[in-house]
């Protein structure tokens, strides 16, 4: 028996990162709040370490919200003494007992956490790797896009595309600036992605986020205007909760319509799905841990469906090596945003665009604190 003992917070830090500019949902209240962070968004201004022991001393870590650590000790303690094998009852009981005041949001953030811990724990206790314990790999290496190329002056957003070039990645992603609050948005984005298309060409692919940040109306001038840039993707356009507005676009474009980070579990992506869009972007710190990870990859193996998982944080990047490649395409790298890896001393990163995995117990990550 490999029995959970405690799960307990084991520190908390304060975080600093830069403020790249880019559209958010917020920009019609810039005088209001001003210049805003998602992680101000998130509540991210500190970082915590929440910790799992099992019975045979087995210790485990993950990185997440303080708000979300001290929900999952406060869940935790219904699951104590609990056998780390039993992933899917463990999982099914924190959802249900939190069902109250979950299925979503925060709640879901926890339960990641814990999930995540498990999974963890259970695959040091055997000695494997945790994308093992998932049914094995099903390829060496993980083809990885670069995601950052935040608006910025022309030259200075020509060199950073290029330099991904230079670094072997053949897929990219870059940020609009504007929304529908902005009379001169459209031609704004446009400017950006000529910009970037001008100075890599065509052989890359190269997607666009709007960051939830745009509405109906916007998103289908924006699509009508970028299809000759061949746009491999325009990135959570709409409102989370605009299901109807994602079931029109995506039969009124031609560019695929991608969308999941801010969704949870299996019923929203079920919702997206039926809503015509068909690439998810799912992230296990959020959407339930890699055990939801899972369940929204073969409902959207059976609609035709791809996943790019939001980020390529190391839990990610175990459930992607496990899944096919036809359904798990590719893996995020955010090139400036690593502010999750500062304990962290073997950070997964690619080579020449690609992540290759340690076999390493567990997810592998090898943490200082010194």
């Amino acid at each position: 028996m490999m029995k959970i003992q405690d799960i307990q917070i084991l520190r908390i830090e304060k975080i600093e990162r830069d403020n790249f500019p880019y559209v958010k949902p917020t920009d019609y209240y810039l005088q209001v709040l001003g210049e805003t962070s998602p992680f101000n968004s998130a509540f991210m201004d500190e970082v915590c370490f929440l910790g799992l022991k099992s019975e045979n001393d087995v210790i485990s870590i993950v990185e997440t919200s303080v708000q979300a650590c001290r929900l999952a000790v406060d869940i935790s303690k219904v699951i104590k003494g609990l056998d780390l094998s039993n992933r899917n009852m463990i999982w099914d009981l924190l959802y249900r007992y939190t069902l109250p005041i979950g299925r979503s949001g925060i709640i879901l953030h926890a339960i990641s956490a814990i999930d995540l811990l498990i999974h963890d724990s259970y695959a040091k206790e055997l000695g494997i790797p945790v994308y093992n314990l998932l049914g094995g790999k099903t390829r060496d290496k993980i083809r990885a896009y670069a995601s950052h190329l935040h608006p910025t002056a022309n030259e200075e957003l020509e060199k950073e595309a290029l330099s991904y070039i230079e670094q072997g990645f053949t897929a990219m992603k870059m940020r609009f600036s504007s929304g529908p609050s902005d009379p001169l948005g459209v031609e704004k984005n446009v400017q950006l992605v000529r910009t970037i298309r001008d100075a890599v060409g065509y052989d890359v692919e190269l997607a666009g986020d709007a960051w939830m940040s745009w509405n109906l109306n916007f998103s289908l001038k924006m699509a009508k205007k970028l299809s000759k840039y061949e746009v491999t993707w325009i990135e959570e356009p709409l409102l989370p909760d605009d299901f109807d507005g994602y079931n029109y676009l995506t039969k009124k474009t031609e560019i695929s319509i991608a969308a999941g980070e801010h969704h949870y579990y299996l019923y929203d992506f079920k919702r997206l799905l039926d809503s015509g869009v068909r690439i998810l972007q799912p992230d296990s710190l959020w959407v339930g841990g890699i055990t939801a990870m899972k369940r929204i990859s073969g409902m959207a193996e059976s609609y035709g469906a791809i996943i790019i998982p939001h980020t390529s944080n190391i839990y990610n990047l175990h459930f992607i090596i496990s899944e096919p490649e036809s359904v798990c395409t590719m893996a995020e790298y955010l090139t400036r945003y690593r502010w999750l890896e500062d304990h962290v001393k073997n950070p997964p990163r690619p080579d020449r665009g690609m992540f290759k995995l340690e076999e390493l117990s567990g997810f592998g990550l090898k943490y200082s604190f010194s």
